[in-house]
């Protein structure tokens, strides 16, 4: 945890939290990714661990604003899992998806009532790649189109989250200025810490340690 000293000190500071996304966050896919969850770790662990989850996401909110609280808001930059706009489009949705009762959405947008500022994380062609690939997964009609949409995501999933990682830990290096400090919400899968410049200085929040989660982290 960092002081108020290096905030003084014109050192970058980046809150990183690692999520795992409630069943509101992944938006229409969200169903169909639940039966799946449902199917590989039965139907009471599931429900157990999306009840995991929610209780986490409100410990990461009293985080987040315990250590924000003595830092001026207009100091505050955010970088969102899975959000590829900003500007007016970009608050409509944090603000509709709050409303919807997304945990991860409701922090921002409290965050953004008391004046921080949305930042571009993401590249919209990347998500869109990745949403598609998802998405003939869970459309798929018969175990053989099930098993060729799920292979062809293996194939290119990867290289589609190393592109995704680029971007977004490029956006941050480019856009957090000393004396700022930004608040990164993204999947474990993800791997940026290790690209960001070596004048950010970073704190991880893991909240989301119940055994699904975790195993989740492990087999992504």
């Amino acid at each position: 945890m960092w002081l108020i000293s290096d905030y003084l000190c014109k050192m970058k500071r980046l809150l990183y939290i690692p999520i795992v996304h409630n069943q509101t966050d992944l938006g229409s896919l969200g169903h169909s990714l639940s039966m799946e969850g449902g199917k590989a770790y039965g139907s009471a662990a599931w429900q157990d661990h999306l009840e995991q989850v929610d209780k986490s996401w409100y410990k990461v909110k009293s985080e987040i604003f315990r250590r924000v609280k003595k830092i001026s808001p207009d100091k505050i930059k955010i970088y969102q899992d899975g959000l590829p706009v900003i500007g007016e489009t970009g608050l409509k949705i944090v603000k509709d998806t709050a409303q919807k009762g997304s945990i991860n959405y409701i922090i921002i947008d409290e965050l953004l009532n008391l004046g921080a500022k949305l930042e571009l994380a993401e590249n919209k062609e990347f998500l869109l790649k990745e949403y598609y690939l998802i998405s003939d997964i869970t459309k798929a009609e018969t175990p053989e189109s099930t098993s060729k949409a799920f292979q062809l995501y293996k194939d290119m999933s990867q290289k589609l989250l190393n592109d995704r990682d680029c971007y977004i830990a490029n956006q941050i290096n480019t856009t957090l200025n000393d004396r700022e400090i930004g608040i990164a919400f993204f999947g474990a899968a993800h791997s940026i810490i290790n690209q960001l410049n070596k004048d950010i200085k970073v704190n991880v929040i893991q909240m989301f340690t119940d055994e699904i989660s975790l195993n989740l982290h492990k087999t992504k």
